[in-house]
């Protein structure tokens, strides 16, 4: 998605509506409460570092996976090794304001996250069997914490399928939804309220009811500020990368 920024108020108005997308995205992810099988938490996205700082503590793994890459690029092992320790060293960056509540990512925090899901990414492509969905438990958390919805849908539906329930497909639902894929969001939603008891299935329709009009919202923004920009073609034109990928076609 490109966008030609030169107007400072074209430029606030890209910035408001992702900084808007990008919060949803994460305070949704932390407190939306479907039910037993839900992956997130503010406990599961800290990593408990004082200053946003990360150490060296996992580098030896780090190392030893980067050698076996080395000798086989293709080795899923090493990849899925590597993709594990290097989200463990990025965590340890992510770190919570105890007044404001805000959470942070430092800049190497980020660089280790990526390098996390750029190897889990090359895993899922050379892997034979089905992913391992502890692993992708923690790239679910990788992606939000780099607010990429669509990358943690895509981690999500591994741990749904392995783990089905309420929260498993609930929280795929939500991830889907900011992703821009209603229909998908939809098929999921069905999921988690047939998988949810009797009891609750009312109080899960209503939540991702919920989820999803503040979804449709979102992108209707998107594509609002989208259709306010000039061709990228244009002179002057700076590219602007949505934190949540391509939007997908409206529903």
């Amino acid at each position: 998605m490109l966008f030609d920024l030169r107007s400072g108020k074209r430029r606030r108005l890209v910035q408001v509506v992702y900084s808007l997308l990008a919060g949803s995205f994460l305070i949704g992810f932390v407190f939306f409460g479907i039910g037993t099988g839900g992956i997130g938490s503010v406990s599961d996205l800290l990593g408990g570092g004082s200053g946003g700082s990360v150490s060296s503590q996992f580098d030896d793994q780090i190392d030893n996976a980067n050698a076996q890459l080395a000798k086989d690029p293709n080795d899923a092992a090493a990849l899925l090794k590597l993709s594990k320790y290097e989200f463990y060293k990025g965590k340890q960056g992510v770190t919570q304001d105890q007044t404001t509540g805000e959470i942070s990512v430092s800049d190497d925090a980020h660089t280790e996250l990526g390098r996390s899901v750029d190897a889990w990414k090359k895993y899922l492509k050379v892997n034979k069997g089905q992913p391992n969905p502890a692993i992708a438990t923690q790239m679910v958390q990788a992606f939000v914490i780099l607010n990429d919805a669509r990358g943690a849908a895509e981690a999500q539906r591994i741990v749904a399928v392995d783990q089905p329930s309420q929260g498993s497909y609930g929280q795929l639902a939500y991830f889907l939804y900011f992703a821009g894929d209603i229909s998908g969001g939809d098929q999921a939603a069905d999921k988690a309220e047939a998988e949810a008891p009797k009891s609750q299935r009312s109080q899960i329709k209503q939540q991702l009811a919920a989820v999803r009009k503040q979804a449709v919202k979102a992108k209707k923004q998107l594509a609002k500020a989208q259709k306010n920009a000039p061709s990228p073609t244009e002179p002057g034109g700076n590219p602007l990368q949505s934190p949540f990928g391509s939007p997908a076609p409206a529903p």
